[in-house]
C-alpha cells in the first residue's frame, strides 16, 4: 500500500500552499503538476507480479480526475490495482481515514502486507495496527 503525495508524487512545488493555516484546496488542485519519485515507483513495478498494489491517499475525491490523469501519464512507471481516495467533506485526520480504510480492506478479505508513507503519524498508526511500514522522508511533515 503506497501513499501518493510525497511517496510516489513529488509535491514539493506545492508545499508552500500549506504554510500558515494551509490552503488545502489549492494544494490538492495543483496535484496534476507533480513530478514522479522514481524509487518508490520502481518498487510498485517490482511488487506487482507478486502482490496487488493499492494506492491509499488522503487526497479528496474531487481531485480524482487529476489523480487518474497523473497516474495515466506515469503508467509505464507505476503499477497499481486499487486507488482509495478520501471522500469529499471527510474531515478525519489522515491517520484515522487510512486506519479505517485498512480495516475495511481486512474485513473484505485483503491482507495488507506492506505500507509506505511520508507522514510519521500515519507510519505510527500503521505500526500500531500491526502492519509493516516504510517511512519515506519527503520533508513535507515535521
Amino acid at each position: 500500500m503506497f501513499d501518493i503525495d510525497g511517496v510516489l508524487a513529488d509535491a514539493s512545488h506545492r508545499q508552500h500552499l500549506l504554510d500558515g493555516w494551509g490552503d488545502w484546496d489549492r494544494f490538492f488542485a495543483a496535484c496534476g503538476d507533480d513530478g514522479l519519485l522514481a524509487e518508490p515507483a520502481a518498487l510498485t513495478r517490482a511488487l506487482a507480479p507478486y502482490w496487488q498494489v493499492a494506492l491509499l491517499t488522503s487526497r479528496p475525491m474531487w481531485v480524482q480526475r487529476q489523480t487518474l490523469a497523473w497516474l495515466e501519464r506515469h503508467e509505464a512507471d507505476i503499477c497499481w490495482d486499487l486507488l482509495i481516495m478520501r471522500p469529499d467533506q471527510d474531515w478525519r485526520s489522515s491517520a484515522s481515514f487510512k486506519r479505517d480504510e485498512v480495516r475495511a480492506l481486512d474485513l473484505a478479505g485483503y491482507r495488507v502486507t506492506l505500507t509506505l508513507d511520508d507522514d510519521r503519524r500515519n507510519v505510527a498508526m500503521y505500526r500500531k495496527e500491526g502492519l509493516s511500514c516504510i517511512y519515506v522522508p519527503s520533508g513535507y511533515h515535521g
